[in-house]
């Protein structure tokens, strides 16, 4: 009876709990869209809210996180939403790509120099590791570290402390560091090409951030985001997506994730020179179209789009249907199939 009685209770915790985090979530987004502008967060799907309620849950603490998924998926939006949420928010962010710099100059751009280190060190400069005091270190493409490199981050994270070339002063720092990667980091341990001590400093909290492919219901929601960026970017406005143009955007595979969803519409938005996106204006690769795309998901999409349009015209079925990309006969079928004929815009 008692084991029974706890065992219930213990469920009820549970689920208490995660209502408040999912809660806390919620309203740390609409914080950050809502200061920001940057809706790039946006996403009602599991596993984007499973990201996100991680993120939430670390953010509040100060360890060393490590986000790992597929190029532009969005690892660097993750990163300043737990910096932006975090005790730390009043801090810097301090981004820098170590794929990006040869090795002497990441070294340099870490740690910082003194004068006269190296030719044309004409003066002392702080690397991003002071910059970062009191905020967030951001490591990009971390695995792409050199092994000198490697080994001298090591200490930063084990003892906050290292020293800038050229000099001989020991410097503390208390910058959070989180760190993010597009391939296996065991694997690159098991090959020898990252060290394994630095792996397991690294990997206190790690995050897997989930493929576009993998969060389909999103891609509505992230184009409509996107789009409200490019009106602002344009100065212009942008009528949207037509249903046909929607599916082929939710069919499509995403090798190149979110960044590549992004630069699809922007590209598009320019072809249609403010008007509606369609099917003409999109570049997308055939053999990356998914055949497994659950019809009921692109139905759903097709009639949102649809009912967005019809109250958007205030109900004007000829001005919905050109926006559209529709004639009035096909779209007088859609609104009988999607049972929108009674739809009383707002």
């Amino acid at each position: 009876m008692n084991a029974a009685f706890a065992i219930d209770s213990d469920s009820v915790d549970m689920r208490v709990h995660a209502d408040r985090l999912d809660s806390r979530v919620h309203m740390l987004t609409e914080t950050r869209d809502g200061q920001s502008g940057l809706l790039r967060v946006i996403g009602q799907s599991p596993e984007w809210r499973e990201v996100l309620s991680k993120a939430a849950q670390v953010a509040r603490t100060h360890a060393t996180v490590l986000l790992h998924g597929e190029s532009g998926t969005g690892k660097e939006v993750v990163a300043r939403f737990v910096h932006r949420v975090s005790p730390r928010k009043d801090g810097s962010f301090v981004a820098i790509n170590c794929a990006a710099l040869p090795d002497s100059l990441l070294e340099s751009e870490l740690f910082g120099y003194e004068r006269g280190a190296f030719t044309g060190a004409h003066q002392s400069k702080p690397g991003q590791i002071e910059l970062a005091s009191a905020g967030v270190l951001f490591l990009d493409e971390v695995s792409e570290m050199s092994p000198a490199a490697q080994a001298k981050f090591l200490r930063v994270l084990q003892e906050r402390e290292f020293v800038r070339l050229g000099g001989t002063r020991l410097m503390r720092t208390n910058a959070r560091v989180i760190a993010a990667t597009n391939r296996d980091l065991h694997e690159a341990v098991k090959q020898g090409k990252f060290r394994e001590d630095l792996y397991y400093r690294l990997q206190v909290f790690d995050i897997r951030i989930p493929p576009l492919r993998d969060r389909r219901s999103d891609i509505p929601l992230l184009v409509e985001a996107f789009l409200g960026e490019l009106r602002r970017s344009f100065g212009s406005p942008i009528v949207g997506v037509s249903p046909e143009a929607m599916a082929l955007l939710m069919a499509y595979r995403w090798p190149g994730n979110v960044r590549e969803l992004h630069n699809v519409l922007e590209r598009a938005t320019i072809l249609s020179e403010g008007g509606l996106i369609t099917l003409d204006h999109l570049s997308l690769r055939p053999e990356m179209m998914s055949p497994s795309t659950p019809t009921i998901e692109l139905r759903e999409t097709e009639r949102r789009t649809i009912e967005r349009v019809l109250i958007d015209t205030k109900g004007n079925k000829a001005k919905a249907a050109r926006q559209l990309g529709l004639t009035r006969t096909q779209l007088y079928g859609r609104l009988r199939k999607y049972d929108l004929e009674k739809l009383q815009p707002t």
